[in-house]
């Protein structure tokens, strides 16, 4: 069978492309805010543009499968209607549920595609397993995180962060700016500095929904979404 061309492809490149040069803003805002003692400007706004554009890309990437592999194969006259009119609602699937339900717009494919079925539901799985995405240091429960943090954010719930203080070794010298999270270090309890290097402690910015060091977070959660849809992509579309 030949595969579809995925519409929203060059879409979903150009989001992530974005949410990693803003992903380079906020550690550079991040950095000159704990240089200089202050609370960087805008910080849950920039987290929050972010997690929402990476979170776009999973929706593009459902719409190109609705477009290009549902409606195609359907039968059903009510989401035809729907998609014509415009009307039809459908998220990326998360949860098992989204799938098996009879309901659910993506359960069609288990008779007519089942390859890409099972690759979705193999996806839900997996973040219910918290299990490890290959070759990657990334969680699948994190693209669940962004997904609920969104889902917060749009109901009117600011993107919450909480500052730790103390909880990050600003580390400065003519050839070496650098940031070092304390919590959750693993294999060292010490370092070296060559002479005139400035050290210090400086507060650390976590996520209040995962505990998660917001410049960490948002670059797993970006690098893990390239991954994670890029193989759909190369799986199933041209």
């Amino acid at each position: 069978m030949t595969k579809p061309v995925a519409p929203r492809k060059s879409d979903v490149q150009s989001k992530l492309a974005y949410a990693k040069h803003r992903h380079q803003e906020l550690m550079s805002a991040l950095f000159a805010a704990k240089k200089s003692a202050t609370d960087p400007a805008f910080l849950v706004h920039s987290c929050a543009d972010i997690i929402s554009s990476v979170r776009e890309c999973f929706d593009y990437l459902g719409q190109d499968i609705i477009a290009e592999y549902v409606i195609p194969k359907t039968t059903n006259t009510k989401t035809l209607t729907a998609y014509a009119n415009g009307t039809l609602r459908a998220y990326f699937p998360y949860f098992q549920g989204q799938l098996t339900k009879a309901d659910s717009i993506f359960h069609e494919l288990k008779s007519h595609t089942p390859t890409l079925y099972q690759d979705l539901l193999d996806f839900t799985n997996r973040i219910s397993a918290k299990a490890t995405i290959p070759v990657t240091l990334f969680n699948y429960q994190m693209l669940a995180d962004i997904r609920d943090m969104v889902n917060e954010k749009k109901h009117d719930k600011l993107l919450a962060v909480v500052s730790e203080a103390d909880g990050e070794y600003l580390i400065e010298n003519s050839a070496v700016s650098m940031i070092i999270p304390i919590k959750a270090q693993k294999g060292w309890s010490s370092f070296a500095v060559e002479p005139g290097t400035r050290v210090e402690r400086v507060a650390e910015y976590r996520f209040a929904h995962n505990d998660q060091e917001v410049g960490e977070f948002c670059l797993f959660a970006t690098n893990a979404t390239e991954r994670v849809i890029g193989s759909f992509y190369a799986d199933h579309f041209a």
